[in-house]
């Protein structure tokens, strides 16, 4: 009976949380087309209602779960080497390079079909 209630009361924020993602959002878009609010309203709207969202889903145990996931994807973002300012541009100039040569090899692929279909059916 104990363990019961103590399950319960562990799923308690969570269907709150839940519930308060459905009602802030369902809130949101009667707003939204029930009433004519001006840009900028509607910006702060939509503004808190990302944010109350947010609020809402950190209560709930898969919102538990994406907030951690966001803190460790934060360190492991801290330990990338970033390449220096010169290797970006080398490699900028590489890739655009390359797709400068394979446009034009398709290009010159494409033409040689195109003439050589033209031969085969008679009209070119």
């Amino acid at each position: 009976m104990n363990s019961n209630i103590e399950e319960i009361s562990k799923k308690i924020p969570g269907i709150v949380g839940w519930a308060g993602v459905a009602f802030v959002t369902i809130l949101a878009f009667l707003g939204k087309y029930y009433f004519k609010f001006s840009a900028p309203s509607q910006a702060m709207m939509w503004l808190s209602w990302f944010l109350l969202t947010l609020l809402f889903l950190y209560f709930t145990a898969k919102g538990k779960q994406l907030f951690e996931f966001a803190q460790e994807s934060k360190l492991e973002l801290q330990k990338v080497v970033w390449p220096a300012r010169a290797e970006t541009v080398q490699t900028t100039m590489i890739v655009m390079a390359m797709v400068a040569v394979t446009g034009f090899v398709l290009w010159a692929v494409d033409l040689s079909m195109m003439w050589i279909i033209g031969k085969i059916t008679h009209l070119g």
